[in-house]
């Protein structure tokens, strides 16, 4: 009987052993401006918080695990316990719908910068959180880039938000976003380990990641799709936020080829018409000055020409001039004399032979 009682709590401690609690606590850093309040997490698996002592401790610089201070106890029945020299700035709650428990503080002095701890068991505890308690002054800005971004369905889209006042290598991330109608919400974080914990409709389409050069956070949607359209806010430190980015995701122009190609083929008929109406001014001009050519008698430039037109004009005016002073039988002559002076000049001259006269040809039908 007694080996039997052996053998079963040997058991028991077994199982136990196989089937401990694991914590794991969120923010594994925080940044906290004095006078704001801080919160810690820890999510517990494998048992039953409704049955079991919740403890948190605090390790201040030069403390190791074994010294750390007791924070305060929540008992299994309810009740919570704190040590004697904290004031009601610390509170610990119980969530059993996600099986984890909460430490808050608030109104938070530069003395609650430590590494904070969730312990169980009296032996197992989680990773820990470090509160950093920084002046007002030192807060850090969040700017984001763009502040409205509009793009068709199907592309690759980059949200930014840099970071002053901390370094992007130490400080945790949180992107919010807000769809139209809703209210804002989770959409995932980004930890100084580069790990990444999304909500469950966040798929991978969204990545986070570090620009050490620039100091930013990048947001990356890939195949962005008219779900996607929302407000996007970084977030740091629990309560800093950027000033959001509006994403505007819309359909796909299915007829954005065709309209390419009518505008190309429209910018092709007005180069041709273009070059159409110059060959045709071209060869206006080319008849012109051939017009032009044949006008000038053979074998006369223009110069000529013009010396000869004034010289001619210099001539009839002091003919008219002349004419004016000689009588009318005398004028009668000098007609006759310039009628007879262009009829030999312009008339062709006329070879005559014996057989082109009348007198043969009357000798001829004779």
């Amino acid at each position: 009987m007694f080996a039997a009682i052996i053998t079963i709590m040997t058991l028991s401690v077994c199982a136990v052993g196989a089937d401990k609690p694991v914590l794991i606590q969120s923010p594994s850093i925080q940044h906290v401006t004095e006078g704001h309040t801080a919160w810690f997490c820890c999510t517990i698996s494998n048992i039953r918080l409704e049955d079991t002592d919740l403890h948190w401790y605090q390790k201040l610089p030069g403390q190791n695990m074994t010294t750390m201070e007791l924070v305060s106890t929540l008992r299994a029945r309810g009740s919570l316990e704190k040590e004697y020299h904290l004031t009601e700035r610390f509170r610990s709650y119980r969530d059993t719908s996600n099986s984890s428990f909460t430490l808050t503080v608030t109104d938070v002095v530069h003395s609650d910068s430590a590494v904070y701890y969730c312990r169980v068991w009296g032996a197992i505890h989680g990773n820990g959180t470090q509160l950093i308690v920084t002046n007002p002054a030192d807060d850090p800005i969040l700017v984001q880039d763009p502040p409205i971004s509009k793009v068709p369905e199907g592309v690759t889209v980059q949200l930014h938000c840099a970071l002053y006042n901390a370094s992007v290598n130490v400080t945790d991330v949180h992107w919010y976003h807000q769809r139209p109608g809703n209210k804002i919400e989770w959409a995932l974080s980004h930890f100084v380990n580069d790990s990444v914990s999304r909500s469950g409709y966040i798929s991978d389409r969204f990545q986070s990641y570090r620009n050490v050069v620039s100091n930013s956070y990048i947001l990356t949607i890939s195949h962005s799709s008219i779900s996607d359209t929302a407000v996007y806010n970084c977030r740091v430190w629990s309560y800093i936020y950027g000033g959001g980015t509006q994403l505007n995701v819309t359909e796909a122009d299915k007829g954005g080829s065709s309209k390419v190609l009518v505008s190309i083929l429209v910018s092709i008929l007005v180069l041709v018409l273009l070059f159409c109406i110059l060959i045709t001014a071209i060869c206006y001009v080319k008849k012109w000055a051939c017009f032009q050519q044949r006008l000038k008698p053979e074998g006369c430039s223009t110069k000529a020409m013009n010396t000869v037109y004034a010289t001619v004009t210099a001539e009839t005016e002091v003919n008219t001039q002349a004419a004016t002073n000689v009588t009318a039988s005398e004028q009668s002559e000098m007609c006759y004399a310039d009628i007879h002076f262009r009829q030999q000049k312009k008339a062709p001259k006329l070879k005559v032979t014996e057989e082109t006269t009348e007198y043969a040809v009357i000798k001829r039908a004779q």
